[in-house]
């Protein structure tokens, strides 16, 4: 499976710091980035063909906001500040069993809040915040409801347009353009522009 968007842009290989406890199933023919194209992702596994998300469980961590963190703290960690340590193609990650929906809520809302940039609906080139509604997420191949592992395709850039929703939607812009990097330094992202 090879994960572009439908403007044809590739993602990392690799990819630490700023992982959002989360991965993409894309509908078919990718997603579009822009402003154009907001996305509310439903929770899944779903049919239809609109594509949609699945919890994730990242393996414990030793460094970062999250450290020895475990259950509901640890993903409502994860959601409001990243996962630290790196992930990379086309590594298998196990899918979290259950709903989540409250503590991906709490996490994301958490992340939205502390942006000095909170206006729901705006598109990315209107943001002018800190980076906190910026996040990475796994995309992998579909997944079977009960599924042990889902297998890491690549990385896609999100931007939360709005605050998670009582039903657990995301809803988002794609972010064409950055793509993340492990930097020289430990512990530090690294952005380049292409």
């Amino acid at each position: 499976m090879v994960v572009t968007f439908a403007s044809g842009v590739a993602r990392a290989q690799t990819v630490c710091d700023v992982l959002i406890p989360v991965a993409l199933v894309p509908p078919a023919g990718g997603f579009e980035p822009g402003c154009g194209s907001h996305r509310a992702l439903e929770r899944g596994p779903v049919s239809g063909a609109g594509g949609y998300y699945v919890t994730l469980e990242y393996p414990a961590c030793a460094d970062g906001p999250c450290a020895g963190l475990t259950g509901a703290s640890k993903f409502v960690c994860e959601a409001a500040s990243g996962y630290s340590p790196c992930l990379g193609v086309p590594g298998p990650i196990p899918p979290v069993a259950g709903h989540h929906a409250g503590p991906f809520g709490l996490g994301m809302d958490q992340r939205f809040a502390g942006d000095t940039d909170t206006r729901a609906g705006i598109c990315f080139s209107d943001y002018a915040g800190n980076g906190a509604r910026l996040g990475v997420v796994p995309v992998i191949e579909p997944v079977a409801s009960g599924a042990a592992q889902a297998r890491v395709a690549g990385f896609a850039w999100i931007f939360l347009t709005a605050p998670v929703p009582g039903n657990g939607d995301l809803t988002v812009e794609f972010v064409a353009g950055p793509t993340a990097l492990r930097s020289t330094t430990w512990g530090r992202t690294k952005i380049l522009y292409r």
